[in-house]
């Protein structure tokens, strides 16, 4: 917040601290409110219990990492729709035993690092020449906010550089870069359940539910590849390859390193992110915020 002039910074703080409790996504989100609280208006907080005294009142700080409907993403799975991508995409580009996918859907919104995702690729096949023709990226992206002209042109910078490493890497009947700019969840679902790799590299996200949505659906023992600034990295972060959104050639490095990892570690990986998933779903956000609502409530009226 010391971005933000003072009077503005006080302003969205006191705000905030009108509420019985404020909800974060992360812990590290809950930690710098804290901070921000103590810092700038030099309120007594609490970092263990997660709290801030003003005046008379207490006002909690918690995380409630939001996610997914696990069965609404299974269901969808199992439509007749995503088989029908499926199958058209593993004609496409599975059609040998050792053919590899790496997979990502995103809006083309800065933030998300597409770039740097499509730049660390193109290194990867230039420093190990043995991915040509074997590994395809896969790339699903929802144009965003277009009207702006920042976006635009991150847009246009996108196209451009997937003809340049196409141009590139290209040989008869293979290109290393498919890009689709569309909206579609059944084609991002058949999409997860095939990949070998998925790449979620942003610059920053407050959580990033395309990576849990893809721990649920996938097929092949996909490898996550996760930039630790991403919310979601909290909770899966253990097991995924982590990166850091700056660094073009660790993550050309990770996607390597995702796609050679031994199938067993692969499984292994994956199993645990989506156990973590299923066990903290969408209903989960929801139970535990009306429980701390309730218990705030009952608190206040005892008063």
């Amino acid at each position: 917040l010391r971005v933000l002039p003072e009077r503005m910074r006080e302003s969205l703080l006191r705000g905030l601290l009108g509420c019985d409790v404020v909800a974060f996504h992360t812990q590290r989100f809950v930690r710098n409110f804290l901070f921000c609280a103590h810092e700038l208006l030099g309120l007594p907080v609490d970092l263990d219990r997660g709290t801030v005294q003003i005046g008379d009142r207490t006002v909690w700080a918690r995380h409630y990492p939001i996610s997914i409907d696990v069965e609404a993403v299974e269901k969808l799975a199992a439509s007749d729709e995503v088989a029908l991508h499926r199958a058209q995409i593993d004609e496409r580009h599975l059609d040998g035993e050792d053919k590899q996918l790496v997979v990502r859907i995103d809006r083309t919104d800065p933030s998300k690092n597409v770039l740097r995702g499509f730049r660390a690729f193109d290194l990867a096949l230039e420093q190990h020449p043995e991915l040509v023709e074997r590994v395809t990226f896969l790339a699903s992206l929802m144009p965003s906010r277009t009207d702006v002209p920042e976006y635009a042109d991150y847009l246009s910078a996108i196209g451009g550089l997937v003809a340049e490493i196409n141009a590139k890497y290209s040989t008869n009947g293979w290109q290393p870069i498919d890009l689709r700019l569309q909206e579609d969840l059944a084609f991002a679902v058949a999409s997860y359940e095939l990949a070998d790799v998925l790449v979620v590299n942003s610059v920053n996200d407050g959580m990033n539910l395309v990576a849990k949505e893809a721990m649920i659906a996938n097929k092949r023992d996909g490898v996550l590849v996760l930039s630790e600034n991403a919310g979601v990295h909290e909770e899966l972060g253990r097991f995924a390859v982590t990166v850091h959104p700056f660094d073009v050639q660790q993550q050309a490095d990770a996607i390597f390193e995702a796609l050679t990892m031994d199938r067993e570690k692969r499984r292994s990986l994956l199993e645990n992110a989506a156990a973590i998933v299923r066990h903290n779903d969408v209903e989960r956000w929801l139970e535990r915020q009306l429980h701390d609502l309730a218990v705030v409530t009952e608190r206040v009226s005892s008063r």
